[in-house]
C-alpha cells in the first residue's frame, strides 16, 4: 500500500509563502463528479504506484497520450474550463481502457487543497498556463498556492512548465528560486526545427509550433 510521503520541499522560504495561503479559506468543492474524483486519487494512493498531475489540461491531447503511454502511472488532469472539459470528456469517452486516467472538472487550486494529500505525486505538468498579464499574480509559481501545490509532491518529484511566452520562462525561473529554492532547474527552447507540430504535447503547443514560434520547457526535481 502506498501512503503519501511527506512534503518535497520544506525550508524557510517555502514556510513563509505557505503562511500565505488560507487552506481554511478556500471552498470545499460539492459538485459531485468532483468528489468522486478524489475518491479515486484515495483509492490510486492505496493501490501504490506513481501518480502524476496535471493542471489546466485543456480538451486532453496530453493526458490522454500520457495515459496510454504509461499504464503503470496514475494520471490526474483538471481542466476548470468548462467547454474545454467537455471536449476532454468526450475524447477521454473514445478510450475506455484508459482506467489509470482520473478527468477532474474543478478549481485546481480548491481540488488540490482538500483532495490531494501532501507527499501525493511524482510528476507535476503546467503546459503552457495561461502568463496572466493583466495580473501576474495569478501565475502559478508567484501564488501562495503554489506552496501547497509543493507540499503535494513527493521527495524526488518532477515538475515540467511549458509556455510559449520567453519572459514568463524566465520570470518562472527566477520565482521559482528565489520564492521556492527551486534551482538547478533545466530549460530547453524548441521549434519546429526540433518538434514537429504533429508531435506537439499540446492543441497550444501544436499552434505555436505551426505559426513557427518558439516554445520553452523547464523542468525541475524536487
Amino acid at each position: 500500500m502506498r501512503t503519501p510521503s511527506s512534503p518535497a520541499v520544506a525550508n524557510d522560504s517555502v514556510s513563509t509563502f505557505l503562511r500565505a495561503f488560507r487552506a481554511d479559506r478556500v471552498p470545499v468543492p460539492e459538485d459531485l463528479s468532483t468528489r468522486l474524483a478524489g475518491l479515486r486519487l484515495s483509492q490510486a494512493i492505496a493501490r501504490g504506484g506513481p501518480i502524476d498531475l496535471e493542471i489546466g489540461c485543456g480538451v486532453g491531447w496530453h493526458p490522454i497520450r500520457y495515459a496510454r503511454e504509461n499504464p503503470g502511472r496514475t494520471v490526474v488532469a483538471i481542466e476548470r474550463t468548462a467547454e474545454k472539459f467537455a471536449k476532454f470528456r468526450e475524447r477521454l469517452a473514445r478510450h475506455p481502457e484508459l482506467t489509470n486516467l482520473i478527468a477532474v472538472h474543478a478549481d485546481a487550486v480548491a481540488w488540490i487543497t482538500h483532495f490531494a494529500p501532501p507527499g501525493t505525486f511524482d510528476r507535476l505538468f503546467l503546459l503552457y498556463p495561461n502568463p496572466n498579464p493583466k495580473n501576474p499574480a495569478a501565475r502559478w509559481v508567484r501564488m501562495p498556492f503554489f506552496g501547497r501545490l509543493l507540499e503535494s509532491l513527493r521527495p524526488g518529484a518532477e515538475i515540467e512548465l511549458r509556455t510559449n511566452v520567453e519572459a514568463y520562462a524566465e520570470e518562472a525561473a527566477r520565482e521559482a528560486a528565489d520564492r521556492w529554492g527551486l534551482r538547478d532547474g533545466e530549460r530547453h527552447r524548441f521549434t519546429r526545427a526540433e518538434v514537429y507540430p504533429a508531435n506537439a504535447r499540446t492543441h497550444f503547443e501544436r499552434k505555436y509550433l505551426e505559426r513557427g514560434e518558439a516554445c520553452f520547457s523547464l523542468r525541475w526535481r524536487i
